[in-house]
């Protein structure tokens, strides 16, 4: 008989993709196994295409609606994960929403990550061990110490996407935008970011943006969908006087995995502390990342080829600091 797991992280895109390296040791561990994740709604598209997750399954972060239909949604949410009779679970984030949920798991063996806040009998309990939060580790190692916590071994912390299915998509993509046609010909630049504090600013990615092309570097930029992203980039743009036609406003216009492809095929890739980071690790990029109010050692690309410059304060990030990380690639 199949061993059924399940992976359960509430919280973005990015932390979403960490979980890969888990995957793939679970399959390492058994190789029959099935791998199911539960996420936020949206937010497990990066690993659609995986072919060692069996099924994700989407649950809303909040709700408007009223408090009978939200209690209606979770019991159904309840009666799905017990009648999947998993024999694993890990609880990768800390929200008390999860208790009743490793309680709808019955007697699956069930690991959760140690919070300060949350070292109560009804959390300690509910679980079947309790294993570090990171601390001076990577999310990735912290989430492999939830596989070893309930006997599991960890022969990989690879973290590296299957490049099948981003090869199709930048096929596609390639079709569509012909600027695309050669690959490791551009830079792809991704300005944007959920948290304000996590943005440079405007005017120094445009002065970027310009110097990167003076060097002969073609420019892909990206962002999100939100229209606040998109129109972030416009400025961007706008503020820089770019019209060069080596520049690829891509705003808004990619799916996430278009955007992993995206990255896969540029020459290399700067951007914030968000999910555009770690995909450029997860496609074995040379990337540059500006980290802020963000604690580098925990969610740092976990990558050989990821440069970081860190300033608490992102403002201090000046672009003479950012090119000299473009001239030592390119010198390599």
């Amino acid at each position: 008989m199949n061993k059924k797991f399940l992976i359960v992280i509430l919280r973005f895109h990015g932390d979403v993709l960490l979980t890969k390296p888990m995957i793939d040791n679970i399959k390492l561990n058994v190789p029959d196994s099935e791998i199911d994740l539960l996420v936020y709604k949206g937010t497990g598209s990066i690993l659609e295409h995986e072919r060692n997750v069996s099924e994700t399954i989407e649950i809303d972060a909040a709700s408007k609606k009223n408090i009978f239909t939200r209690i209606k949604k979770e019991i159904n949410l309840w009666r799905k994960l017990y009648s999947k009779n998993y024999d694993y679970a890990f609880f990768l984030t800390t929200q008390w929403r999860v208790v009743p949920i490793s309680w709808a798991l019955g007697k699956a063996m069930k690991a959760a990550v140690d919070d300060k806040k949350r070292r109560k009998n009804l959390w300690i309990k509910s679980f079947s061990a309790i294993f570090p939060e990171a601390l001076e580790n990577h999310i990735v190692q912290r989430n492999l110490l939830a596989l070893e916590s309930l006997g599991l071994k960890v022969f990989t912390e690879n973290l590296t996407l299957d490049p099948s299915y981003l090869d199709i998509e930048y096929r596609a993509l390639k079709e569509t935008y012909p600027f695309l046609k050669e690959e490791n010909s551009y830079c792809l630049i991704h300005p944007t970011s959920r948290r304000e504090k996590k943005l440079w600013d405007k005017e120094k990615f445009g002065r970027l943006i310009n110097l990167l092309l003076e060097k002969g570097i073609s420019v892909v930029i990206t962002s999100g969908p939100d229209s606040h992203e998109i129109d972030y980039v416009d400025e961007i743009v706008k503020k820089a006087g770019i019209v060069d036609k080596k520049v690829l406003n891509l705003a808004g216009k990619t799916s996430l995995l278009g955007l992993a492809a995206l990255i896969k095929g540029s020459h290399f890739f700067i951007g914030l502390d968000s999910v555009a980071s770690h995909i450029a690790a997860s496609v074995d990029k040379e990337s540059i990342t500006l980290f802020g109010p963000s604690n580098p050692v925990n969610w740092k690309p976990w990558s050989d080829k990821a440069r970081i410059i860190i300033q608490e304060d992102l403002r201090d990030i000046e672009v003479k600091d950012v090119m000299s990380l473009v001239d030592e690639m390119s010198v390599e």
